[in-house]
């Protein structure tokens, strides 16, 4: 496993263990598709990237942009 494997690990895991609702979706070949949040409480911004490293950093940029007292904006805040 690479140390970028490992990086998109490790945003994705600490998304979820600040309980930050995220939405990852995609087509062939139509992208990623980003959602940071979710359909009950609404969504804190939508985007589209085409790698997954792009993908991870997007949704920790918009993490910590939307929840900055969170402990993953603690975490990561110092990287945006």
């Amino acid at each position: 496993m690479s140390t970028q494997d490992r990086n998109i690990g490790a945003i994705l895991d600490d998304l979820y263990a600040s309980e930050i609702n995220t939405s990852i979706s995609w087509l062939w070949d139509g992208g990623i598709d980003l959602k940071l949040g979710d359909a009950l409480n609404g969504y804190k911004a939508e985007g589209k990237a085409s790698t997954f490293a792009e993908a991870a950093a997007w949704l920790r940029d918009q993490a910590c942009t939307h929840y900055p007292d969170s402990e993953f904006a603690r975490k990561y805040g110092s990287i945006v």
